[in-house]
């Protein structure tokens, strides 16, 4: 005697990260682990007054190097080529204005768009 059994036919989708693992848990945010796309790091979200986090350096499921965050490269591309400079209390950037007295200010300024998105990186090619 034949058991029909029903099968589900599996659609095969591209991985955007290393595996299908981290592809689900990122996507369904059933962890604490995320990617920031503008840094090119994957961390763990720690529950903490100040939203702190963990970076991690390999895939939890399967085992994969992740490329070097490139958060120290960020921001020292903003503050050479544009002189903008991050406060790490608040995570607000600004420019220093020197006026003819010698006096410096702060004001506080929106980031360029390509480093509102990863493009800063990929343009550059890292």
């Amino acid at each position: 005697m034949a058991i029909k059994v029903k099968t589900k036919k599996v659609v095969k989708k591209e991985i955007e990260h290393c595996c299908e693992s981290m592809d689900y848990f990122l996507e369904e945010k059933k962890v604490s682990i995320y990617y920031n796309p503008i840094y090119r790091e994957y961390f763990i979200g720690l529950k903490s007054p100040r939203n702190g986090k963990l970076v991690i350096y390999n895939c939890p499921w399967c085992g994969f190097e992740f490329p070097e965050s490139l958060v120290d490269e960020y921001h020292e591309i903003l503050e050479s080529e544009f002189k903008i400079y991050c406060n790490s209390e608040t995570g607000t950037y600004y420019e220093i204005n020197v006026d003819s007295k010698g006096k410096s200010n702060e004001f506080y300024v929106d980031l360029p768009f390509d480093f509102t998105t990863d493009y800063w990186w990929k343009r550059r090619g890292f």
